[in-house]
C-alpha cells in the first residue's frame, strides 16, 4: 500500500501556533507520522482492491455457473438411468 501524504512541516507549524515548543511539536508530528505511516490505505489502494475483488467475483460467478451446469448434467443422467431401470424392471417382472 502507498504511504498517505502527511505534511509534517504544516503540522509542526500548526502545533507551534497552538503553543507547543519546537521539540514538542516535532515529537508529536514524528509520533503521528510513525503511527499512520504504513497502516493507512489510500484511495488508490482501495481502488486496486475493488478491481481485484471485481475480478475475483467474476471468477467465482463463472465457477458457480460451471458447477450448476455440471449438476444439471448429472441430474439428467440419473433421471435417464432411473427411467431405464424402471422400464427394464417393468418388462422383467410379470
Amino acid at each position: 500500500m502507498g504511504t498517505p501524504a502527511f505534511d509534517t512541516h504544516k503540522a509542526v507549524k500548526a502545533l507551534k501556533g497552538a503553543g507547543f515548543d519546537d521539540t514538542q511539536a516535532e515529537a508529536v508530528v514524528a509520533t503521528v507520522g510513525d503511527a499512520i505511516g504504513g497502516d493507512v490505505a489510500t484511495k488508490r489502494d482501495i481502488d486496486e482492491l475493488k478491481t481485484d475483488f471485481s475480478e475475483f467475483k467474476a471468477e467465482v460467478k463463472a465457477d458457480i455457473a460451471e458447477f450448476k451446469a455440471e449438476i444439471y448434467r448429472h441430474l439428467w443422467l440419473m433421471a435417464a438411468g432411473i427411467v431405464g431401470l424402471t422400464v427394464t424392471l417393468v418388462k422383467l417382472i410379470p
